[in-house]
């Protein structure tokens, strides 16, 4: 039995002038007039509005990040790339006197394919419990910044000066275990070298117009899409196979709101 198919937007509308429209299909008349405006016009969203005005100023955390006022967890490597985040339980945690508007965040994956993740729920609120019109929490994906670990060094810097052909051979069987892993057996590209750059990422949160939604505190966390290390206890140091893969932030600026300048005198 064959399936017939209806255009059901196009039937009373034959001459309709395409060339006008910015889409294909034009709604229905009834639709649209009901979405195009209201009964009692914009006189139902109440009086007429004027935008928040205010000067903002930047509270800038580099790695290490050792400030009263800033929590880790899940972190490890202290090291020149700075810390080290597991994927979604690693966080960093803010918390600011003045509203939070705006934090950017500067960092790097140990693979590919990552993310940054920012929440800024208040005390006790969660997603299941807020009763707010906002999720207090946005997400950045297609971050394709990695930094240098083992395999990008062995691929991309000078090579070390082997004292053996037994050591050389090792650095090279050691990286064809990596590729193997990082590729899924060579059947998919992985995150073999996704790309040495940093990843800057830009969120603009909170409403300082309103309590309610007004940030003071943020909770940041990043990954990785891709596996990392994934091949095997058998080799090096133990089993690290981690997916997601871990994250690692080196800079976080927070913008807030400056007082105004009566409050900042006082």
């Amino acid at each position: 039995m064959g399936i017939e198919q209806h255009n059901r937007e196009r039937d009373d509308v034959e001459d309709y002038d395409f060339e006008e429209a910015s889409y294909v299909l034009p709604p229905r008349e009834p639709f649209a007039s009901r979405w195009m405006s209201h009964p009692e016009g914009d006189e139902a969203l109440g009086e007429v509005r004027q935008p928040e005005v205010y000067e903002t100023e930047h509270h800038v955390y580099s790695a290490p990040f050792r400030y009263e006022n800033v929590q880790l967890r899940y972190w490890t490597e202290n090291s020149e790339k700075g810390q080290e985040f597991l994927a979604d339980l690693g966080s960093i945690t803010i918390t600011e006197k003045q509203p939070i508007v705006e934090v950017i965040a500067v960092g790097s994956g140990c693979s590919g394919n990552n993310y940054n993740i920012i929440e800024w729920w208040n005390e006790g609120e969660t997603l299941r419990n807020t009763t707010s019109q906002l999720v207090k929490r946005q997400r950045v994906d297609n971050l394709k910044g990695q930094h240098p670990a083992w395999i990008q060094k062995a691929l991309c810097k000078d090579l070390p000066d082997f004292e053996s052909l037994e050591e050389a051979v090792a650095f090279i069987r050691k990286i064809q275990r990596y590729v193997h892993g990082m590729t899924s057996n060579y059947t998919m590209p992985g995150s073999l070298m996704s790309g040495l750059y940093e990843n800057t990422v830009h969120f603009r949160i909170g409403d300082t117009g309103r309590p309610e939604l007004t940030a003071h505190r943020i909770v940041l966390r990043g990954g990785g899409l891709d596996y990392e290390d994934p091949f095997g206890a058998e080799f090096d140091d133990g089993d690290r196979n981690r997916y997601p893969a871990d994250y690692v932030f080196r800079l976080v600026d927070v913008v807030v709101r400056k007082p105004p300048a009566d409050d900042a005198d006082a």
